[in-house]
């Protein structure tokens, strides 16, 4: 019976559809899927295989509980990897801290009786300051190769007892150390010392220095125009060979 009532409706609405097809307006897709839902609930409604009933609050109610308690655990989950994700994030965005800047490693030691050659890593040596005079040209007798300041400029000369060894000579050559030289005078100027043609330069010095022999050597820095008493505090910076030592002169 109940399938001859769904045969006679969608004969009925064929033929209806038929007739009124060229006056028939055009519906929206929103429009298309309503018809379309109510038509597939109307054929499960009579349909002998479909148990059609009304569901009722509680038993809706319930079926939402149902679902939350399913996908909240799935929620929770997402959400913990969420937060794991931001922090991996965090810690390949966030810089490291800075490392901390090391100690001044060369500590201003007083010359006193201080040998640069130890200081240096010089072998075989032994080189202690011993005066500083200012000048025009050095050396002042133009004997050999000399160096002259600059109009309004004077000459630094820092002179240096060079000793070899008591028992025997030492073929010396300076230039394989690689000595740089800097002074400071009175907490305020410096100056680098200059690489010279000069025949005792303390940066190129190459000789034999025989048993118990002193050479003096001589570290030459262009400096502003003054006289040696306007020099309160005279400070040397020296390297070589990767080592480095800051000694205060005066």
């Amino acid at each position: 019976m109940k399938k001859g009532k769904i045969l006679g409706l969608l004969a009925m609405s064929a033929v209806l559809l038929t007739g009124c097809v060229d006056s028939m307006p055009e519906l929206t897709a929103e429009q298309s899927d309503i018809i379309a839902e109510y038509a597939a609930g109307l054929l499960l409604k009579y349909s002998s295989r479909y148990d059609y009933k009304i569901v009722s609050e509680e038993e809706v109610a319930a079926a939402i509980a149902s679902r939350q308690e399913i996908s909240e655990p799935e929620t929770q989950q997402e959400q913990e990897t969420v937060e794991l994700s931001d922090d991996i994030i965090q810690s390949e965005v966030t810089p490291e801290s800075p490392a901390e800047e090391p100690e001044e490693i060369n500590q201003v030691q007083l010359v006193a009786d201080l040998d640069f050659a130890a200081e240096l890593g010089i072998d075989d040596l032994i080189i202690r300051y011993q005066s500083f005079e200012i000048c025009d040209s050095y050396p002042q007798n133009n004997s050999g190769f000399g160096v002259s300041a600059v109009q309004d400029k004077k000459l630094l000369v820092m002179h240096f007892d060079l000793e070899g060894l008591p028992e025997k000579d030492i073929d010396c050559n300076l230039l394989d150390y690689d000595i740089r030289m800097r002074v400071n005078i009175n907490d305020t100027t410096s100056a680098v010392v200059l690489s010279t043609m000069i025949l005792n330069d303390i940066t190129s010095y190459v000789d034999v220095v025989h048993a118990g022999d002193i050479v003096d050597v001589v570290a030459v820095a262009e400096i502003d125009d003054m006289a040696e008493e306007n020099i309160q505090t005279l400070t040397l910076w020296a390297s070589a060979n990767g080592q480095s030592c800051t000694v205060k002169l005066k």
